[in-house]
């Protein structure tokens, strides 16, 4: 079974080496077209000749159609070596994925607390709850999904959602600092009330594309 993470990675690097080996062949000249357009192709002979597992096609689609609508625009090489180097520090040594556990769950709500984030993890999310954060931005984490999303280890073994309401981009970095990837699900509309939400799958594994830090440190 493939790990969407792992052949993303594998996907991209692979898409680099192959520009750069072109390039170095003077078969691809090293300006931002030439770039965009060998990019682009590559996705589309990719599609085509199935080099790589399905759980990746519709992320490849959508490339295929960003770099056919946005051309040297659609900007490709920078989002592929910033993936390599987002999923570098996600996956281990062996370039796999790895589990994620409560303690790591527990250094978030640490870290948004500090920076005077109001963490709720006692309540169970049904739909509709409102939970009042006196202006704060907000943080809240269904207290049935951590009983049952755990197993005995503290090993997360069920995608668990975590609830949003205030600067997105804080949690999507500080969740990235303890290596755990956000899958956005909505913006705004969520069980909660103005929160959006986000879901964490067990070794980071969703199937498309995590929200990542806007830079890495």
């Amino acid at each position: 079974m493939s790990i969407f993470s792992q052949e993303i990675y594998q996907l991209t690097s692979l898409a680099l080496s192959e520009l750069d080996a072109s390039q170095a062949s003077g078969r691809t000249m090293r300006n931002v077209l030439s770039e965009a357009h060998y990019l682009g192709a590559w996705v589309t002979t990719a599609i085509k000749k199935k080099r790589f597992d399905s759980i990746v096609l519709a992320t490849l689609q959508l490339w295929q159609k960003k770099a056919r609508s946005l051309g040297k625009n659609a900007g490709l090489k920078e989002q592929f070596t910033y993936l390599q180097k987002c999923y570098n520090r996600i996956l281990d040594e062996k370039k796999e994925s790895q589990a994620i556990n409560i303690e790591q769950f527990t250094a978030l709500y640490a870290a948004l607390t500090e920076q005077q984030w109001l963490v709720t993890t006692d309540l169970e999310v049904v739909d509709k709850l409102n939970r009042h954060s006196d202006g704060k931005d907000s943080l809240i984490v269904c207290a049935t999904q951590i009983e049952n999303c755990f197993d005995e280890q503290g090993v997360l073994i069920k995608p668990i959602s975590l609830y949003v309401r205030g600067n997105q981009q804080t949690v999507i970095t500080l969740a990235f600092e303890q290596h755990i990837l956000l899958h956005k699900q909505t913006d705004y509309k969520s069980k909660v009330k103005y929160h959006g939400e986000f879901v964490v799958y067990p070794h980071n594994d969703g199937n498309f594309l995590p929200e990542l830090p806007k830079e890495l440190n």
